[in-house]
């Protein structure tokens, strides 16, 4: 299975109407498009300009590639994304966090109605994988995460086609999600891992929102 995110900063003078338009467009394309899994939206707390994010999964690169080819993606999504849309509201994004993803077995990272994510995108020194691991397992445990998933970012180095290795270096080697029951819950969070990983972590983003689910998320038909 492959799990993916696009993560946007939207542009701060776009109409409440054609934020709305976005947001039901994307959320719910799942029900145009029968091969996408899990479609998730959130509007992000963030230091940087990155506020929209977008989590979704796909059963195959094969079932990823007929998306991407798909009529729904050219005719509603393009268009607020594309820079050659008239109709785009989505501004350039500095911070190359933009398309990232990971392969996985398992929908591990499905959360409830109401829930609140945490994605932590990290770039990690060679080698620290394993130990990072365990450190963000402690964490998890102790601040009581309901859902805490720590991997390589698998996508990023991807072609569009969701499988080619392009060998370009990215930006984030890893991405870290967790899971919290509500916005309370996680913004009282209070981190260790930083003062923990010390210098295994060169540099991190983290974008925090409460989830406006459409299809495949628990309590979501």
């Amino acid at each position: 299975m492959l799990r993916r995110y696009e993560i946007y900063p939207v542009d701060p003078a776009a109409s409440a109407e054609a934020r709305e338009a976005m947001n039901v467009g994307i959320r719910d394309c799942a029900n145009f498009i029968p091969e996408l899994l899990h479609s998730a939206i959130g509007h992000a707390e963030s230091e940087t300009n990155l506020n929209f994010v977008w989590e979704h999964a796909y059963q195959s690169p094969e079932h990823y590639q007929r998306y991407m080819r798909h009529p729904y993606h050219a005719a509603i999504l393009d268009r607020f994304l594309m820079n050659d849309s008239p109709e785009r509201i989505i501004v350039d994004n500095p911070h190359g966090l933009g398309l990232v993803g990971y392969d996985i077995d398992e929908p591990d990272y499905l959360l409830p109605a109401g829930a609140a994510r945490r994605l932590v995108a990290l770039q990690l020194a060679e080698g620290s994988q394993e130990r990072f691991a365990g450190i963000a397992k402690e964490e998890a445990e102790r601040c009581g995460m309901i859902n805490s998933i720590f991997e390589y970012n698998s996508f990023a180095a991807k072609w569009f086609d969701g499988e080619t290795d392009t060998g370009l270096p990215t930006n984030w080697t890893h991405l870290w999600e967790q899971g919290f029951a509500d916005l309370d819950a996680a913004r009282a969070y209070q981190p260790q891992w930083r003062e923990k990983a010390g210098d295994m972590v060169e540099d991190s983003i983290e974008l925090l929102y409460e989830l406006e689910a459409g299809v495949g998320y628990p309590e979501v038909k």
